[in-house]
């Protein structure tokens, strides 16, 4: 999804939120005004049950996204580490822009470690150099002959030509292989990508240098 983070409206979408007064369970201040002092400490009483439900709730689920993403971590670690030699590559993006809010727009450069038969979500970000600042998401893959980075995932894809690619043989990628790609009205830039030596790869690699 595509985002944009501004300084100044997240200052006084604050200073809005807090000049109003809030009463319990959504309350009015007419009905508050007419509320007696052991309904009010009543009211009062339910409002922090249910804060402390909804902060559990919370709790809970930034929880479960924790374990999620270790367990995505440690997915692609062993994917990583268990890829043969030509089924790895590790890749730098520079001189990059994606298209945001209709116009091109420079962005930091992006590294990518991939192996075969994974698809690796990647942020493109403006540099943080001011206020304004547009960001978004793509999805880079490796099927052993072709990097890709697409602006939506694999299964939610509908526009190829919207995935800037890198094609090349083996030879290619173990030589190092640089080309100026573009996915139309996403991304477009430099992008060198490069074998995993044998060296970074499992301990049981055999290498076939006539693949």
């Amino acid at each position: 999804m595509r985002k944009m983070t501004w300084a100044v409206l997240l200052g006084a979408a604050i200073l809005v939120n807090g000049c109003g007064t809030s009463y319990p369970l959504d309350l009015t201040e007419e009905e508050w005004e007419a509320m007696s002092p052991e309904e009010r400490a009543e009211a009062r009483k339910k409002q922090a049950a249910l804060d402390k439900a909804e902060e559990e709730r919370r709790a809970a689920e930034a929880k479960a996204r924790e374990a999620e993403a270790r367990e995505r971590a440690e997915e692609l670690a062993k994917a990583r580490r268990e890829a043969d030699y030509g089924q790895r590559v590790q890749c730098v993006l520079r001189d990059a822009e994606a298209h945001f809010a209709g116009r091109w727009r420079a962005i930091e450069p992006i590294t990518l470690d991939l192996a075969t038969g994974m698809e690796l979500a990647v942020d493109l970000a403006e540099p943080a150099e001011g206020g304004l600042r547009y960001s978004d998401e793509g999805y880079a893959s490796f099927d052993g002959q072709t990097v890709q980075i697409c602006d939506r995932p694999a299964d939610e894809r509908r526009d190829t030509d919207r995935c800037a690619r890198l094609l090349g043989t083996f030879k290619d990628y173990r030589r190092g292989l640089r080309e100026t790609v573009k996915g139309r009205d996403f991304l477009r830039g430099q992008l060198r990508c490069d074998l995993v030596p044998q060296t970074q790869l499992g301990p049981n690699v055999i290498i076939n240098q006539n693949r």
